[in-house]
């Protein structure tokens, strides 16, 4: 009994790092967009600086997720439910999928 409360400890441990990151890195765009008043950019050049990072970080958040649910559901001998994580990591390869599209398609500056 005391492994597996030690391993829900480290498992809440790692997502609420992983959330600490991604709010970290929203507020780092949020100050480069907002934070320089006289710094005047055009939208698309200010996306295609800002807007990978973070949407690398929440990918990066949504695998980590998905790969701790197949190893809790894993643990809980519950296979049946393993439909969310994949769900989960196949929408953080979708989000990657876009954001390479998004470059793609976007000026360069």
């Amino acid at each position: 009994m005391q492994g597996e409360e030690l391993t829900q400890v480290i498992v809440k441990i790692i997502n609420s790092n992983i959330i600490a990151i991604a709010v970290f890195e929203l507020a780092i765009v949020i100050q480069k967009e907002y934070g320089t008043k006289g710094d005047e950019h055009h939208v698309m050049v200010l996306l295609r600086r800002t807007l990978p990072r973070f949407i690398g970080t929440v990918s990066v958040a949504l695998a980590l997720e998905g790969l701790i649910m197949v190893i809790k559901y894993s643990q809980l001998d519950m296979a049946g439910n393993l439909f969310y994580p994949v769900g989960i990591v196949l929408s953080a390869a979708l989000l990657l999928i876009a954001l390479g599209v998004f470059l793609r398609l976007s000026p360069k500056e």
